[in-house]
């Protein structure tokens, strides 16, 4: 599996524009000069005609299955925390967590499956539960592997990492996830 940083999705998204600009401009010669040309070159025409609609259909399939920015909720309770994504197909990075974090990941309890549920109906997916860990440690994981890591504290207080351009973000901002239907944690009284 092939893992591109965020500079190279944007990158590739300049080279896709560029060849849809470049087949449509070759689309509208072959449409403009086509009848006056002799039926040899009436061919070669349509041959250009044709690969330049192959590269729009190609570059816009590339636009609608561009990757979206991985997302990362990390809630802190007691003891214990918890990684979400926005996507099921997160699971290498997950599994990257699960190796470097060992002995502190934990299994989900019935009764947490059914608490972190309700983030499923904002698409984000509750995948590791860890113990023990250090907050600093699982908050670095997470911004140098996701683009965008929210951290929600006991008191439903959050900060917000942007980490698409650097792995290590200097700085966090006091933004909220964009969660609809989640009811939050309860706050754990001390």
């Amino acid at each position: 599996m092939v893992v591109l940083q965020r500079n190279e999705v944007n990158r590739n998204h300049t080279v896709y524009v560029l060849a849809a600009l470049m087949a449509a401009s070759v689309l509208l010669g072959v449409i403009l000069t086509y009848s006056g040309r002799s039926g040899a070159l009436q061919i070669a025409l349509v041959l250009l005609a044709t690969s330049a609609v192959a590269t729009l259909v190609l570059a816009g399939l590339q636009f609608l299955t561009s990757p979206k920015r991985s997302q990362a909720l990390i809630f802190y309770r007691d003891d214990s925390m918890v990684v979400a994504t926005n996507a099921l197909h997160e699971g290498f990075k997950l599994r990257y967590l699960r190796d470097i974090l060992g002995e502190t990941v934990s299994a989900f309890s019935d009764e947490d499956r059914l608490h972190w549920k309700d983030l499923e109906a904002d698409g984000f997916y509750a995948g590791i539960c860890t113990r023990g860990a250090r907050r600093l440690v699982v908050t670095r994981l997470c911004t140098m592997i996701f683009d965008d890591v929210f951290v929600s504290d006991q008191h439903g207080r959050w900060e917000y990492f942007d980490s698409s351009c650097t792995a290590d973000p200097s700085f966090s901002k006091r933004v909220t996830p964009p969660l609809k239907r989640w009811k939050g944690m309860p706050i754990e009284q001390g």
